[in-house]
């Protein structure tokens, strides 16, 4: 597999925006099969993006609104459009978007096309799942994940919520000329790959507020030991008071532990999306399941710089490791609490650490997300478990 990541500022003339794409790729050489990936500022109009893309490549592309990007051309960008090709012949890519996703119908939606993309493969066993969507208050973000798990028997699942400007309302998901405001679109890699997949964070924990968790359902957190989740927190001295609630806990997660029933220790970092000030509970951005350990954790930019470090030199240990296989692409997915961690001036800095560890024969993008789909590794045992994340910096290499 090789790949392309070019990028255009023009994403308000999609015009010049498409010709400025295309001639940076016109020198590119495209395999039996291709791929397009698409990452793009949340006002772009992605119907129209994905229309005249379309018209230039004949492959399918997909992609979704993000906050900021960042490609190997342009480094980091507030605004624009990344668009990384990725092409093989010995690969097969299948794209598909889901209906508009609800409480209802969200499991039966992903499973029927996860079923109907791994048919169009055509032979090609999946190896991977790459796949973006909009996050829905009404759904716990692991579930997304869980029933792409249970659906393909444990295909590693990589990729994340899509991301506006904190309001909530204009994120998107695309297929080819198709904009989804609350789908999933996923693609489906099989053939001659082998991809490795890394999720790393790195926080300190805060020593006066360390509880197990006693009553809780899904993603809502209602006991903390004999105290409710409100009760803990107002002990640990925050104001539940404020207007914004979430953008108080962005720099203070917490660090969820849990054992599963297969004996695997897990770690997990979720963020706190809401209160209730009635029942006392705290409804959280992912699962945090009954007899969890929780800890309240802060992390700095030294934290963030030394996830990304971390996460991409495991990830080349492992590449040197196939011998036989050349790597040349990456796909990165980094949570926006991550970003709020900088001030406007030094916003390039987390991408100045990509850029640095990165070999120069990984040709990458990626978007900053409202929560990331990353496998991680039991510490007990080595099994490998697909999970959401908060705080997170993910990464696949292809």
């Amino acid at each position: 597999m090789r790949s392309l990541a070019v990028f255009t500022k023009n994403m308000d003339d999609l015009d010049l925006g498409v010709a400025e794409l295309k001639e940076k790729l016109k020198a590119f050489k495209l395999g039996r099969n291709s791929l397009g990936v698409v990452f793009a500022h949340a006002e772009t109009d992605f119907e129209e993006l994905g229309e005249k893309l379309r018209e230039e490549f004949n492959f399918p592309i997909m992609g979704c609104s993000a906050m900021s990007l960042f490609s190997e051309q342009q480094g980091y960008a507030k605004e624009g459009i990344s668009l990384h090709v990725f092409t093989a012949d010995d690969c097969g890519f299948a794209a598909g978007m889901t209906a508009e996703l609800t409480e209802d119908n969200y499991k039966a939606e992903i499973k029927r096309t996860f079923n109907k993309l791994k048919n169009d493969l055509g032979g090609w066993r999946p190896k991977v799942i790459i796949t973006y969507a909009v996050k829905n208050p009404k759904i716990p973000g692991d579930e997304f994940v869980n029933v792409l798990d249970d659906a393909s028997g444990g295909i590693p699942v990589f990729g994340g919520f899509c991301s506006d400007n904190f309001v909530f309302s204009e994120c998107s998901v695309m297929l080819n000329s198709q904009q989804s405001r609350s789908g999933m679109v996923m693609v489906l890699i099989g053939g001659d790959t082998k991809p490795v997949l890394k999720g790393e964070f790195s926080v300190e924990t805060v020593a006066d507020f360390d509880e197990t968790v006693t009553e809780a359902r899904g993603n809502v957190v209602y006991k903390l030991g004999s105290k409710t989740m409100v009760e803990a927190l107002q002990a640990a001295g925050f104001d539940l008071d404020v207007k914004n609630l979430v953008m108080q806990f962005v720099g203070s997660p917490f660090l969820v532990s849990y054992t599963t029933p297969e004996g695997d220790e897990i770690q997990v970092i979720r963020n706190l999306d809401s209160i209730d000030m009635e029942t006392g509970a705290g409804v959280f951005l992912g699962n945090v399941p009954k007899g969890a350990h929780i800890q309240l954790a802060m992390f700095s930019r030294k934290d963030v710089a030394h996830s990304v470090a971390k996460a991409i030199q495991s990830a080349i240990v492992d590449v040197a490791n196939e011998h036989k296989y050349e790597y040349t692409s990456a796909i990165i997915t980094s949570c926006v609490s991550r970003l709020m961690t900088f001030t406007n001036d030094d916003m390039v800095d987390e991408t100045k650490g990509y850029s640095a560890v990165v070999p120069r024969n990984i040709r990458f993008s990626g978007m900053y997300s409202y929560g990331e789909f990353c496998p991680i590794i039991s510490k007990a045992t080595g099994n490998v478990h697909n999970c959401f994340h908060n705080t997170t910096f993910c990464f696949i290499v292809l």
